[in-house]
């Protein structure tokens, strides 16, 4: 076999990761629409496609592969996703119907901008939008609908099929007289793709099962086994009046509504104080001890430069000395409220986000009664609550993190040099499972969730697979103190209706195991193979979800394109017989910090940099 043949569906890889990469920027610079027509829909990225599958072909077909039953199958399954996507292009339908209470129509426009007809007629009989218990918050959109004399009910994660078609619940009128539905026909593609999705998934259950029975057992099938569980007193501020903290110890266990679900008052006192002041306490007092005492003595509070503005052209702006600014400072003279004059800049808004909770509280239309009935928190839950506030978990995991890995590195030809770790990993355990009781759900929904989980992977792994210590561990500090620097946002709150899915816990966690052992991989390399299958296996979940959410499986969304990037870019080490370069360790090591630049973009880049459908940035 050539050097050619070995190289080529490899190097056509590689392109196709750069040309995807470019079209996210695109994408950011001139719209989702100008990039699909110049590069996702154009005739000559579906060739450059099919020249990735038929040299894919050949290459499968000279090595003789079909030997190998379990790999062969795995490389078959790449091959009909990519068939099914192809049958999807071509032969699926897709767009948006717009509903009138009481007005039957069969017409939708595609995305193409042309009417289309539909073989039957659709009646909304009603819309409906299903709100929080006690809040204006929405939990769900709900359309009912009348189909060739039957009903049907349409709502986020809930689809209606109908001879073919698909439809979903996608927006409505501002007068909730009508309802917008997505609608795809695609009677081969999906069915295609899907198959592939389930051959891809048993072909890795396989291939890892052949690894740990090779190996025994081995460290690599604990961590494995450890993955797939995983987814299953105070002194007073003398200067202004305050409200003494054994007042506050009782008042702190009342209950309000707060981010739209039922939390003690102890909650919303500390999530106001980070939100305004940025710091858990202020001088010694309590966030509690802070919101009551601006709310019984506003005029002396108003004065206290406690609101934290960060940006420094603003507070030049503004005309304030330091970091911190009184209400008073946001008013010249006229009592004008400044801000509204300023460009709405994400600094302005910042502050203004911040002024916004003030003026609530001082209009007395901040704190809101439980309303009757919507269920109370136990004791049992507001006391573990206050118990979970009370303790900065992130710092403290930090702490841990960066302790723990100079201890590791001073100590580490001792065989107790570990022990440490298990502390670490069971104090970042007990933070995520007391958030996951708090929050009655999974805790994956945001990026600071999201971070926390990864850390808990890293120093997981770190134990279970005996890698130099600290290094992951280093990356796991790193994330948290990223985490701790309020760059993501820490509350707990209501989840968004689409989120309301049993897909969301599976794929994100799957998605975030495997970018820990990518981490890892870099250090102990038998760990690139699972996590490769895992970012797969999370890719293809999400893919899945997508098309139970929203009618299609994959939109070329810059997290997902970037997702797919990063299999590219990290699939490549595994092909070491076609790709001998990758035997050198050193070899290795060097690509592996390059790839590690694209996992960083995948994760930050995209919520920072480039938005999308995934962003959960600020």
């Amino acid at each position: 076999m050539s050097r050619l043949e070995r190289f080529l569906p490899f190097g056509l890889l590689a392109l196709m990761a750069i040309v995807i990469a470019v079209a996210t920027v695109v994408e950011d610079a001139h719209g989702t629409r100008y990039a699909k027509g110049l590069i996702y829909s154009s005739l000559w990225f579906k060739l450059l496609w099919g020249a990735i599958a038929f040299s894919g072909i050949w290459l499968l077909w000279k090595r003789q592969l079909w030997h190998r039953f379990a790999v062969f199958m795995l490389h078959v399954s790449f091959l009909l996703i990519l068939v099914g996507a192809f049958v999807t292009s071509v032969m699926s339908k897709s767009g948006s119907l717009h509903l009138r209470q009481g007005v039957p129509t069969g017409d939708f426009l595609s995305d193409q901008e042309r009417v289309e007809h539909l073989p039957f007629l659709i009646r909304l009989d009603t819309f409906l939008i299903r709100c929080y218990p006690g809040t204006e918050t929405p939990q769900d959109y709900i359309s009912h609908i009348t189909c060739q004399d039957q009903q049907y009910v349409i709502s986020m994660n809930h689809i209606a099929k109908m001879d073919g078609y698909r439809f979903y619940q996608s927006s409505y009128d501002q007068d909730r007289q009508g309802s917008i539905l997505s609608v795809n026909y695609d009677p081969w593609g999906t069915r295609i793709t899907y198959f592939g999705y389930a051959l891809l998934g048993l072909s890795m259950m396989i291939i890892m099962l052949q690894r740990m029975r090779n190996r025994g057992k081995s460290a690599t099938s604990k961590l494995l086994l450890f993955l797939l569980l995983m987814c299953f007193g105070s002194s007073s501020y003398a200067a202004l009046p305050v409200v003494p903290q054994e007042k506050v110890s009782s008042m702190e266990r009342g209950q309000v509504m707060w981010n739209d679900r039922v939390t003690p008052i102890g909650t919303m006192g500390q999530e106001f104080l980070l939100k305004v002041y940025g710091k858990r306490s202020y001088h010694g007092l309590s966030g509690t001890q802070v919101l009551m005492s601006w709310a019984l003595s506003s005029k002396e509070w108003s004065e206290e430069p406690i609101i934290k503005v960060k940006d420094k052209k603003l507070r030049q702006q503004l005309g304030i000395e330091g970091k911190y600014a009184s209400m008073h400072d946001f008013f010249d003279a006229d009592n004008h409220y400044k801000l509204s004059e300023m460009a709405p800049t994400r600094a302005v808004q910042e502050v203004d986000e911040k002024m916004g909770l003030i003026f609530m509280l001082l209009q007395g239309t901040l704190i809101h009664a439980v309303p009757a009935g919507v269920k109370s928190l136990s004791d049992t839950q507001v006391s573990i609550e206050l118990f979970y506030n009370r303790i900065n978990w992130t710092l403290w995991s930090m702490i841990g993190c960066f302790v723990f890995a100079l201890f590791s590195f001073v100590f580490r030809k001792y065989w107790w040099h570990e022990l440490p770790i298990l502390l670490l990993l069971a104090f970042l355990l007990a933070s995520f499972f007391l958030r996951w009781y708090i929050a009655g759900r999974l805790p994956l929904s945001n990026g600071y969730e999201t971070m926390i989980f990864l850390a808990i992977c890293l120093v997981a792994g770190t134990y279970l697979v005996h890698i130099v210590a600290y290094v992951p561990v280093l990356c796991a500090g790193f994330m948290l103190l990223v985490a701790h620097l309020g760059e993501m946002n820490p509350q707990i709150t209501q989840l968004m209706p689409v989120l309301h899915s049993p897909w969301l816990s599976i794929h994100v966690s799957v998605i975030m195991m495997s970018y820990a052992l990518l981490i890892l991989s870099f250090m102990e390399r038998r760990l690139l193979e699972p996590a490769v299958f895992l970012l797969a296996a999370g890719i293809f979940l999400g893919a899945v979800w997508a098309n139970v959410s929203w009618g299609t499986y994959w939109s070329w969304d810059p997290k997902e394109s970037w997702a797919l990037i990063t299999l590219i870019v990290y699939s490549l080490p595994l092909h070491t017989q076609s790709l001998p370069w990758f035997r050198s360790t050193r070899n290795y090591r060097i690509y592996s910090i390059l790839a590690l630049c694209s996992l960083l973009m995948t994760y930050f880049g995209v919520n920072y940099l480039l938005g999308g459908m995934h962003s959960y940035a600020g």
